[in-house]
């Protein structure tokens, strides 16, 4: 049972990703958090069923979701590099005082990432154990 270790740890980190990233969704008002926030809570309810092990339809569910986080976080790049090159624009003529903002998308984009292949180097392409009775 030395995988099923595994898998709860996997299952503990996508809480950990989880919790700042509906904190995060909340930033931008409360009329776009229940669209914001269903990312997160998607990541919290396949935490949720990590916990107890793989099968064939939780080992689809995290290579499908973490294949379209890596999309994501894709982008979220590109918009931090462009968002950090025009807050150098602005400096350059004397403002610049959000400049900072733009390390957000690009943490946020760290973090998917690493969970998107943690998690996707240790599902594969066939649950590694038999699923806990």
């Amino acid at each position: 049972m030395g995988r099923l270790s595994t898998y709860r740890a996997l299952s503990v980190a996508h809480f950990f990703v989880a919790v700042p990233l509906i904190a995060l969704s909340t930033f931008f008002g409360l009329y776009l958090v229940p669209i914001l926030a269903a990312i997160p809570i998607w990541f919290c309810v396949l935490g949720n069923q990590l916990w107890y092990g793989p099968n064939r339809r939780i080992c689809r569910w995290v290579r499908f979701t973490h294949l379209l986080a890596l999309f994501v976080s894709a982008a979220l790049v590109v918009i931090g590099v462009f968002t950090l090159q025009a807050a150098m624009r602005s400096a350059a003529k004397g403002g610049g005082l959000l400049s900072p903002w733009g390390f957000i998308p690009l943490a946020t984009a760290v973090l998917l990432a690493a969970l998107a292949i943690a998690s996707l180097s240790l599902v594969g392409p066939e649950p590694l154990v038999k699923p806990a009775q």
